[in-house]
């Protein structure tokens, strides 16, 4: 579990009335204006929660934060995974905002301890990031969390994104302003987007202040560093102005994205009431009818391959075609696709299945919550959703070979009518999923995946019994 101390220790930085002589007033000025752009005046932003690592980058937005007046606090994460060197970055912050005179929170972190089966050390660290800053948010009433994502890290993510297939939604890289994974109710900003790394370093320099150095990101163990320290400089090398290009392109993709998601919400309102989705109409208004509405089913847990069904049904005119997702049982009726209480599905419980940027994705503990990788989910054959039958068997996760599913709703101690009642998540005669009870170690995700989707149980008709 993680522990938390707060401080606001004055130890060996120099105090910030030492910081307001920079010597290159230049890039000083095109840093913080960016700050001030996005996050406006200091008294109009409230409390802001920004996350301090100790290298330049977030040291720098911590700095400028602070040099601008606005009302901010600080939180590190130490992960203790490079033992001294990991104290020792916790003991620079510390002294950094010391002289500041910002307050810290520092949280103390056991990665092995608080990891998910088949979760990365990567993921786990993010997950519990994130987390932290949402509750952090909250105790303090802060209206937004600020991370130092700068430039090059949209670059990274947008050559990352690039080679895991990501579509518009993955391309478009971070944006300047967003929900907080898992919170949306707090602002995640990013006030540094414009900025690149090097002018964080030479902000830094022009005010004299240090800043620390994570040794892992100078080795290439890691697929973002690989891109980072390997991929960059060859494009680089021979592209010259390559990162602006790269940077301008997202810029541009998240202008589509934004447009993209606005204009899809209003088509929805158009075309689907009451869970109803006029396919014919749809199709016959629109040049993009694959892409909207792949967009507007994948939501409920549709493939992209049950789509082009759906499309070729109704541009053949054929009726009665029944089609399985997300837990539910759906009815294609002269081009009309409704739900429908089939017989093979009337389960007391629900599943809602969303598509996610992996980016995007904060991790819960609970067994009514499943994550698969998306790309292998919607891959060939679609996911069935069906009751368990005698002889089903599964591979679970954490333990080798399988194991029936009778024995595994003695263990749990499941009651047997919410045996009959739960949607089991078939694919290719693979059990991925019993809903609150136990998941397969099929399609886990990991640091490849791009897209994850999402799998929640929900109790609408309980019966009598308890899953335990």
């Amino acid at each position: 579990m993680w522990q938390c101390q707060e401080t606001a220790d004055r130890c060996l930085t120099r105090n910030i009335s030492m910081l307001m002589t920079p010597n290159d007033s230049n890039v000083t000025e095109r840093v913080e204006a960016g700050v001030k752009s996005l996050l406006g005046a200091p008294g109009d932003a409230g409390r802001i929660v920004v996350g301090l690592s100790g290298g330049a980058d977030s040291v720098a937005l911590t700095v400028a934060l602070r040099r601008l007046g606005y009302d901010i606090e600080a939180l590190h994460c130490n992960y203790h995974l490079r033992g001294a060197e990991s104290d020792s970055d916790e003991a620079y912050v510390r002294r950094l905002c010391g002289g500041l005179g910002v307050r810290l929170t520092v949280c103390g972190l056991d990665v092995g301890e608080e990891a998910l089966p088949g979760e990365s050390v990567e993921m786990t660290c993010r997950r519990l990031r994130y987390a932290l800053f949402a509750e952090r948010a909250h105790i303090a009433g802060a209206s937004a969390v600020a991370v130092a994502h700068h430039r090059d890290d949209n670059v990274e993510t947008f050559f990352l994104n690039l080679m895991r297939s990501a579509g518009i939604a993955g391309l478009k890289g971070m944006l300047p302003v967003a929900p907080l994974p898992g919170d949306p109710s707090v602002r995640l900003v990013r006030p540094f987007l414009g900025v690149t790394r090097d002018m964080t370093e030479r902000y830094l320099g022009a005010l004299g202040v240090g800043f620390v150095v994570d040794s892992t990101n100078l080795g290439c163990d890691y697929t973002r560093n690989r891109v980072r320290n390997r991929v960059l400089p060859a494009i680089r090398a021979d592209f010259p102005g390559a990162d602006a290009a790269v940077a301008a392109s997202v810029s541009h993709l998240g202008e589509a994205y934004g447009f993209v998601v606005e204009m899809t919400d209003r088509l929805e309102r158009r075309y689907c009431r009451d869970g109803v989705t006029d396919v014919a109409a749809l199709s016959a208004d629109l040049l993009s009818a694959r892409f909207v509405l792949l967009s507007l089913l994948s939501k409920r847990g549709f493939s992209a391959e049950q789509v082009d069904d759906i499309l070729q049904c109704v541009e053949s005119r054929q009726s009665g075609r029944r089609f399985n997702a997300g837990g539910s049982c759906y009815l294609l009726d002269r081009g009309m696709l409704c739900p429908i209480a089939g017989d093979d599905v009337a389960f007391a419980y629900e599943v809602t299945v969303e598509r996610i940027d992996a980016a995007d994705l904060v991790m819960e503990r609970s067994n009514d919550v499943a994550y698969f990788d998306a790309e292998g989910w919607f891959a060939g054959r679609e996911v069935e959703w069906r009751p368990w039958r005698q002889g089903d068997t599964i591979s679970p996760l954490g333990m080798r070979g399988r194991k029936k599913l009778s024995d595994v709703f003695n263990d749990a101690k499941t009651p047997a009518d919410v045996k009959r009642a739960l949607p089991l998540a078939v694919k290719d005669g693979e059990v991925l999923w019993v809903p609150g009870v136990k998941r397969s170690r099929l399609l886990t995700v990991g640091p490849s995946t791009s897209s994850v989707v999402v799998c929640r149980l929900c109790r609408v008709k309980p019966p009598s019994g308890k899953i335990c």
